[in-house]
């Protein structure tokens, strides 16, 4: 048997039998990953857009509520106003958000040291100084 005698026929095309299974094989290969891919991009795309749905309307239900709640909030300052002139609950209201203010830049700033214990950045000893000295 010569060495002539061994090897594959050749096709039309020039290739051989095995060459060119193996070249099919690859190419559908090929295709099969590109047709997962685009349908694995199809069905994130359709949850982004579910999720960004979900978003929107979790927004709309926070910005509904709190419509609600600063609606309900006017009622006490309504019956007030039969009892005390309009300066004076100004100033009781204004009092009230600036100690709630203080109080939450407080516990903030103890929030941030806590997670980051150490020396604070600039900006933050600047924060911290004017909670401390009330302004």
């Amino acid at each position: 048997m010569s060495a002539e005698g061994q090897s594959e026929p050749t096709t039309q095309s020039g290739g051989t039998k095995t060459g060119d299974f193996l070249a099919g094989m690859v190419r559908d290969l090929g295709e099969t990953v590109r047709h997962e891919v685009e349908t694995l991009r199809a069905e994130a795309t359709e949850r982004a857009a579910g999720g960004a749905k979900g978003a929107r309307l979790l927004a709309a239900a926070g910005a509904a509520g709190a419509v609600s709640a600063i609606a309900v909030g006017t009622l006490p300052i309504m019956a007030l106003r039969r009892v005390m002139p309009g300066w004076a609950i100004a100033v009781g209201i204004a009092g009230g958000a600036g100690a709630l203010t203080v109080l939450l830049a407080r516990r903030g700033l103890a929030e941030l040291d806590a997670a980051a214990p150490g020396e604070g950045t600039p900006l933050t000893d600047a924060a911290r100084d004017a909670v401390r000295s009330g302004g």
